[in-house]
């Protein structure tokens, strides 16, 4: 392993669609990109910034199947023909391949043409299977010889599988979207009451891990935080529950939830789906 002669550092790249963060690792010798953005034009500032930070990564890694984490990659790929695409387990990259196939249904790919799968009828679409590969390890090593360890979460929570990285020599936990810091979190289709008690069991382990260690707390949505950001995703979706099952209507749920919680991002489409979602669940 060679001699890391420059600290192992991050930069948080808070994209405007679904408030989402990818993240740009850089040490001595090496850039990495975690995450690419929703859509292709963000995921080309992103390339941008991992330029200015060193040289063209050499890894694309992608924490779980949602789109607002993996949809950039083709503009990334087309920046750095070079870089590996990685995800940490052949579940996660089923998981884009499935989302991807119901997007195209859905006609949601219509504004982003590059990203539907690439077959026979459609030769110039984006080759999931091809292009994407599986780590076949629990850590990723820079270049400079900084350590990042890996840890795939198989059941279902937020997303089907989520992935959490981990930095001892920054003491910092990349936990995707297991963590939102004020940004409602994603409650709805697929959130099931049994995946809230999944998640909420996560964030539990993640406190008893990193709560000793005061590690820095990167989430998937938001700034940077503590580990104190785990009981309150905890009592944020406690509360969400509560309030749905007492309130009138989806808009009284609504407009309970943005008092309880006031300037917390993406209240018209986070918040909204999940008190949609919820409630049909609570109201059956």
């Amino acid at each position: 392993m060679k001699t890391n002669n420059k600290a192992l550092a991050v930069t948080v790249f808070p994209a405007k669609e679904a408030n989402v963060n990818a993240f740009v690792f850089s040490d001595s010798e090496s850039t990495m990109i975690v995450d690419t953005t929703r859509n292709s034009r963000e995921a080309k500032e992103l390339a941008n910034l991992a330029r200015a930070l060193g040289p063209d990564p050499e890894i694309i890694f992608v924490t779980h199947g949602h789109p607002d984490h993996y949809l950039g990659m083709g503009a990334l790929k087309a920046e750095f023909p070079k870089a590996r695409i990685l995800v940490p387990g052949a579940r996660v990259k089923d998981d884009i391949i499935g989302f991807t196939q119901f997007m195209e249904s859905a006609h949601w790919l219509d504004g982003e043409p590059a990203m539907k799968a690439r077959t026979a009828a459609n030769p110039n679409g984006f080759s999931y299977h091809n292009e994407i590969e599986i780590l076949d390890a629990d850590h990723l090593t820079m270049k400079g010889g900084s350590r990042i360890d890996i840890k795939l979460i198989s059941s279902v929570t937020e997303a089907e599988h989520e992935t959490v990285l981990f930095s001892k020599e920054m003491n910092a936990v990349f936990a995707s979207d297991l963590v939102y810091n004020r940004v409602h979190l994603w409650l709805g289709v697929g959130v099931t009451l049994e995946a809230i008690g999944n998640w909420k069991a996560e964030l539990g382990r993640l406190k008893s891990a990193y709560a000793p260690l005061k590690s820095v707390v990167y989430p998937g949505h938001g700034e940077k935080t503590d580990t104190g950001i785990f009981d309150t995703n905890i009592t944020y979706m406690d509360d969400l529950l509560t309030i749905v099952r007492k309130a009138k209507n989806q808009e009284e749920a609504k407009a309970l939830m943005v008092e309880k919680y006031p300037g917390w991002a993406n209240a018209d489409f986070l918040l909204a789906q999940s008190i949609k979602f919820q409630s049909e669940i609570l109201n059956k």
